[in-house]
């Protein structure tokens, strides 16, 4: 009985692990991804936009509430950046910060 519960607390182990380096990947894109818009709609006081983007994405869980954060913040700026840009920023970015997470771990 002892195996097996060693190997429950080795699976509970990797599965923190694995959701611990997934909200870490996805943290750093959505800071990425915020510094991107920001520039974009002449936000200069990054770090408070920063938290507008984050306190969005904690109101809903998910990729689309960011995605709607940024599209409408972009669209409100009048810049010209279609959903189909910003989504494929998201998963360049996503990329990008998993590489950078991978390289760190």
């Amino acid at each position: 009985m002892g195996m097996m519960n060693e190997r429950e607390e080795a699976l509970e182990k990797e599965y923190i692990m694995k959701l611990e380096r997934s909200f870490h990947i996805r943290a750093r894109r959505d800071r990425m991804l915020a510094r991107w818009a920001a520039e974009l709609i002449g936000r200069n006081d990054f770090d408070v936009y920063f938290n507008e983007v984050i306190s969005a994405g904690l109101l809903e869980s998910g990729e689309e509430t960011v995605f709607r954060k940024i599209f409408s913040d972009l669209q409100y700026a009048d810049a010209a950046v279609d959903a189909q840009t910003v989504r494929e920023k998201m998963k360049q970015l996503m990329l990008e910060a998993a590489r950078c997470i991978g390289d760190a771990g």
